[in-house]
């Protein structure tokens, strides 16, 4: 069953729309990352440490020992999960290159361009 004009027009200014913003969604999604992994493991300490405040307090029946360790575990987390960073200088060309010397091997294609790709052959035969 075909589409109506009107579908087809819906749908061309999906797709178009799609595209225009394409570039914007896949810029701040990719890219070359760092992680600080004392940050990480200092994340996860805090973590551990209000995990133990939340049991210890709910052994002494002390609501307020609780509360501040959830804040711990919660404070932990966020430490932990600000960790990862854009590359930058250095770094980032590194990534870029994927490899130290000329023997590091070439990138696939992303998921993005295989789909990109694909649906580029189907409307080609169809």
């Amino acid at each position: 069953m075909g589409l109506s004009e009107h579908e087809q027009r819906l749908l061309d200014e999906m797709e178009r729309n799609l595209y225009k913003h394409e570039a914007d969604i896949v810029n701040t999604t990719s890219g070359p990352r760092t992680v600080d992994y004392t940050k990480v493991a200092v994340g996860v300490l805090g973590i551990v440490a209000g995990l133990v405040l939340v049991v210890v307090g709910v052994l002494m029946k002390l609501a307020i020992i609780g509360v501040v360790g959830f804040g711990i575990a919660v404070a932990g987390a966020l430490w932990a999960l600000s960790a990862s960073k854009p590359a930058t200088g250095d770094e980032a060309d590194r990534a870029r290159a994927g490899g130290d010397g000329p023997a590091a091997k070439q990138q696939s294609p992303s998921l993005m361009d295989r789909l990109a790709e694909e649906w580029d052959d189907r409307n080609q035969r169809g």
